[in-house]
């Protein structure tokens, strides 16, 4: 789920404060423990990134032909349903996830941000189904086949809406994907993306 809930000023201005102070020339992210309890798994999240980031951010921006939006990601770490945040404010991930979870869900959440430059969406197509068409093959690049498997059949699991839209992606041809993808790309005045297609079919 995706829905902002506002949180103390001061946590915004911990998060303003560290995310000018972690900005680099790459993409870097910030994990912040909501409470002393949460701090082993903010640790997890930061090592995480450490490790798959720079592949992440490559991933995402292969997969949707656009260059990743923010120089920096602030995320608060705290047992609580995980959203992707706003404009001016911080992603929230779950602390108790299992380690490959806590992998799935920080793409999952970074995927929605990055898709913001999306503004024109495809009719009957929700901001899952959109995120979707390309979640699985981010995932893949990263993890691999085996891992993006198991992560949509976990993700299908958590509720009827995301197995619904898991269900529609994966009823597509890599065919179809690419071509919704070049339809939102244009809808949007982002240039088509002429490798997508051919990717879509290698892989």
């Amino acid at each position: 789920m995706h829905v902002f809930r506002p949180q103390p000023a001061w946590i915004f201005t911990s998060v303003a404060w560290l995310v000018a102070g972690a900005a680099q020339a790459q993409v870097d992210a910030v994990f912040i423990a909501s409470t002393a309890v949460d701090e082993y798994d903010a640790k997890v999240y930061r090592a995480i990134w450490d490790e798959h980031g720079e592949r992440i951010v490559s991933a995402l921006e292969t997969w949707t032909c656009m260059p990743f939006p923010e120089s920096s990601v602030a995320a608060m770490v705290a047992e609580a349903v995980s959203h992707s945040g706003g404009p001016e404010h911080p992603m929230r991930l779950r602390a108790s996830y299992l380690r490959q979870v806590k992998q799935s869900t920080l793409v999952h959440e970074l995927g929605h941000r990055h898709l913001w430059q999306l503004v024109e969406r495809l009719d009957d197509v929700d901001g899952h189904m959109t995120l979707y068409l390309v979640l699985d093959r981010v995932w893949a690049d990263v993890w691999g086949e085996e891992f993006a498997e198991d992560r949509v059949r976990g993700e299908s699991g958590w509720d009827s809406d995301y197995a619904a839209a898991w269900a529609w992606v994966r009823s597509l041809t890599a065919e179809e994907r690419a071509r919704l993808w070049n339809q939102l790309l244009s809808m949007n005045g982002f240039d088509n993306c002429a490798s997508l297609l051919d990717r879509a079919e290698r892989s």
